[in-house]
């Protein structure tokens, strides 16, 4: 379990706090229909934001 705290930290806390279903269900759906540069764009925006939040 101490293993998967400090990867948490690591992650910005994004792993002990996941994001809402909705939020990944649409970054999946943005994926599938869009180049792979601007999915890591918002991929990356949302990340950002979210560790933002939480932190």
């Amino acid at each position: 379990m101490k293993t998967l705290c400090i990867l948490g930290n690591f992650a910005g806390g994004f792993l002990m706090s996941p994001p809402p279903r909705s939020a990944i269900s649409a970054l999946l759906w943005l994926g599938t229909r869009s180049h792979p540069v601007v999915t890591l764009l918002v991929t990356t925006a949302f990340l950002v934001a979210w560790r933002k939040d939480n932190g």
